[in-house]
């Protein structure tokens, strides 16, 4: 998994805050790694793709956090069947009035 071309700034935030709620400090992840710490730093600024998606594959792998919430996925997920849903209701809404329409017609002749 590649970062997008112009990764959400919210991306780092989101595996930092999960390396947080986990009780992992970037220096302990750097050792898990093998890393210097510096080169963890740097990767969840944004400086080092590879790293970075290291991280995303170890944090999946063995604490079972789904890449796509760490990648806002699920949030624009959420967004796109929230519009969906309001597309639907409003089709059903025409419908209706289009029913309403035709028994008028049926009625006036």
């Amino acid at each position: 998994m590649s970062l997008p071309s112009d990764p959400d700034p919210q991306v780092f935030l989101r595996v930092k805050g999960a390396l947080k709620t986990l009780g992992m400090s970037q220096r302990d992840l750097a050792k898990q790694l093998g890393l210097a710490p510096g080169v963890v730093s740097l990767a969840l600024s944004g400086g080092n793709e590879k790293t970075f998606r290291r991280i995303i594959e170890m944090l999946e792998q063995e604490h079972g956090i789904d890449p796509l919430q760490l990648w806002g996925e699920g949030e624009r997920g959420d967004k796109i069947l929230n519009e969906l849903q309001a597309i639907k209701t409003e089709l059903n809404g025409l419908r209706t009035e289009m029913e309403a329409l035709k028994e008028l017609i049926k009625n006036k002749k």
